[in-house]
């Protein structure tokens, strides 16, 4: 499919993009923000429960994730984690670093700002914050951000947050989260659904990153930057993707969950044609849907479909059971293509995965489905027997313990029903570039609430006179300069997003030539890295003083490179580089006897030149004079010979 394709769809979305800001302690601890992979000097264990909302009412996605009954075990460092982060003690005073930096993100971003900051807590019951809520609080509203011509990127709103925990391992009903993420301040920025492409989105994704970045205050590498992106075509709901780790991957999977969308709303649309409705699937409760304990059909053999949880024969008596569940009307829909190479059974697997902790896969096998892996027809015709199915009828097989049966089979009923409204709201999590799987019940407004342990923020004069000074070039506006300075497209995509720019800013402000400039930071610095030199560790003010050093003539820009690769391998200074390197310009007239000596012993290299073969012999020269003088000059004069 093409953009248009996607266009026609009415395809939407809209970004929340979370970036960690660089700062000496967390958000509302003193704790250093620092990863750690090291093995924990402690772990606490816990179970998370549901609270009523100030309304008096329980979020969904609270009372889902409830439901799979996790152990939560948390790896803790005495170093780098504190009480607070347990919440055995109440929160210290906010990072005045962290709200100064996400001020100028936000007035980067033309928001208007808030003029006090109330922090709320927002419930997470899926174990990811040992308090089972984050903290957070909005700082600005309603900006926009130039993005292409008649089109601005709109934002509906900044907020100031702490980060939650990275998870380590989650099987079944045990899930580890390591701390070290815990509680470093982040900004979440989140979008109006102004892409109307896939395209579009990874476009808006990559401005609204420019820009945060442009700040140079900022946190880079793995996971300092994570997009959730909300999707909806027309007809659909809106969708949450969430943590995708790489801006490339924003178009092919907002793309894929378009398309299925898409094929949702036809699976909605066929079950309408058959005069189906959710009247037909309702129960009412689950003890009367219709679900069978079939194993003693699969008893006293192996069957390989189930080798994920039984090792050797089906046993009629064990741990271990296989249970069906009746779906009414649903023949050929439960293999009904979804997106790439997922299926609507797919969807009921997401869930029984994620809520039944049944997830060891393939966990469901259904009636549409080819007999396969030791499930023979008759084992089909069996199942079907006992469940009373019709010929229009399907249903799922589920496998794994016994006490989560009940839960999946459940969950493999209430998906099912949710096809009748075409596109349920949720949150999905990637599984490949293409495609994703369910994660939890997309949350609701219950489940924020009013913080009472800190006094709001007053948003003073004095902060913004701070922040408006700290306010850095709209990348837009560093772009047009580059490009007026001749600095390629493919060059300045990588600048304005790398940690050199600052460097590069300051080495152009003293007068160096922007393109050396450029060139240097992105192209011979992957270069060099390729070759082993550690280009990375050399100090910023040392590469500001070496590009002044060439606008000063004391070496010329051909020299530079080498300069660069001595400094990373030898970790030298600018001038005792140059020095053991003896780089010192020569004189023009040495320069033109050289070339001229050069020219005498290679006749034909010459003869090429003047054909407009001129790469040989200007690579023999080049290489003679080694940075010793202006490669331009040097060509005038072979040139002129």
């Amino acid at each position: 499919m093409q953009d248009k394709d996607f266009e026609k769809l009415g395809f939407k979305c809209g970004l929340e993009i979370h970036q960690q800001l660089q700062t000496d302690r967390k958000l509302f601890c003193r704790c250093p923000p620092v990863y750690r992979n090291d093995p924990p000097h402690y772990t606490i264990i816990r179970h998370m429960r549901p609270t009523l909302s100030e309304m008096g009412t329980y979020d969904g996605t609270a009372l889902m994730e409830f439901k799979t009954k996790k152990n939560v075990t948390y790896e803790f460092y005495g170093d780098t984690n504190c009480s607070y982060e347990i919440d055995d003690t109440p929160p210290f005073e906010m990072d005045e670093k962290a709200l100064e930096i996400s001020l100028i993100i936000a007035r980067s971003m033309g928001c208007h700002q808030v003029d006090e900051v109330h922090v709320s807590r927002k419930q997470y019951l899926d174990g990811t914050i040992p308090t089972g809520f984050q903290r957070t609080a909005i700082i600005s509203l309603k900006g926009k951000v130039p993005w292409k011509k008649g089109k601005d990127i709109n934002i509906r709103q900044i907020s100031i947050e702490e980060d939650a925990c990275r998870e380590i391992k989650d099987e079944g009903h045990e899930v580890t989260f390591r701390t070290d993420r815990l509680s470093i301040p982040l900004v979440e920025v989140v979008t109006e659904p102004d892409a109307k492409n896939p395209t579009e989105a990874g476009e808006m994704a990559k401005r609204l990153g420019w820009l945060m970045r442009s700040t140079s205050q900022v946190r880079r590498g793995s996971g300092a930057t994570r997009q959730d992106v909300n999707v909806s075509v027309e007809g659909g709901q809106r969708v949450e993707i969430k943590g995708v780790p790489s801006l490339k991957m924003i178009p092919t999977i907002t793309a894929g969950e378009g398309i299925r969308q898409h094929n949702l709303l036809k699976i909605k649309g066929e079950l309408e044609k058959r005069g189906l409705s959710p009247d037909s699937m309702e129960v009412e409760d689950f003890k009367t849907m219709v679900h069978l304990d079939v194993t003693s059909i699969f008893a006293g053999r192996k069957v390989d479909m189930f080798s994920n949880w039984f090792e050797g024969k089906v046993k009629k008596r064990s741990g271990h059971k296989v249970y069906a569940v009746l779906i009414p009307g649903f023949k050929g829909l439960i293999s009904h293509t979804t997106h790439y190479d997922q299926k609507f059974i797919d969807e009921l697997s997401g869930r029984v995965r994620v809520i039944a902790c049944v997830d060891r896969l393939p966990n469901l096998f259904s009636s549409d489905d080819e007999p396969a892996r030791g499930i023979s027809k008759e084992d089909l015709k069996a199942v079907g027997k006992e469940l009373g199915a019709k010929k229009d009828d399907a249903f799922i097989l589920v496998w794994g313990p016994k006490e989560d049966m009940e839960t999946a089979c459940q969950e493999i009923y209430l998906r099912a029903r949710e096809a009748f409204q075409g596109v349920p709201n949720e949150t999905r999590q990637r599984i490949s570039d293409h495609t994703t799987s369910f994660e939890r019940i997309l949350p609701g407004p219950d489940r924020m609430y009013p913080d009472t342990d800190r006094p709001p923020i007053v948003i003073t004069p004095e902060l913004m006179e701070r922040v408006d000074a700290q306010l850095p070039q709209p990348w837009w506006e560093m772009w047009e300069e580059m490009r007026k300075a001749s600095i390629p497209d493919h060059v300045m995509a990588k600048l304005v997003v790398s940690q050199e720019l600052s460097i590069y800013k300051q080495a152009v402000a003293g007068g160096a030539d922007p393109r050396l400039v450029a060139f240097t930071l992105v192209e011979a610095f992957r270069h060099l890295s390729r070759k082993g030199v550690n280009v990375k560790a050399i100090p910023g003010q040392s590469l500001v003083f070496l590009f002044n050093e060439v606008s000063r003539g004391v070496i010329f820009k051909d020299a530079v490179k080498r300069v660069l690769e001595l400094m990373g391998r030898e970790s030298l200074d600018p001038v005792r580089a140059i020095e053991k390197l003896h780089i010192r310009p020569i004189t023009e007239k040495r320069a033109e006897k050289s070339i001229r000596g050069i020219a005498r012993k290679n006749p034909d290299l010459l003869e090429m030149f003047k054909e407009g073969r001129e790469g040989p012999l200007m690579g023999a020269v080049m290489k003679t004079l080694n940075g010793y003088f202006s490669g331009s000059r040097a060509y005038d004069i072979v040139k002129s010979l």
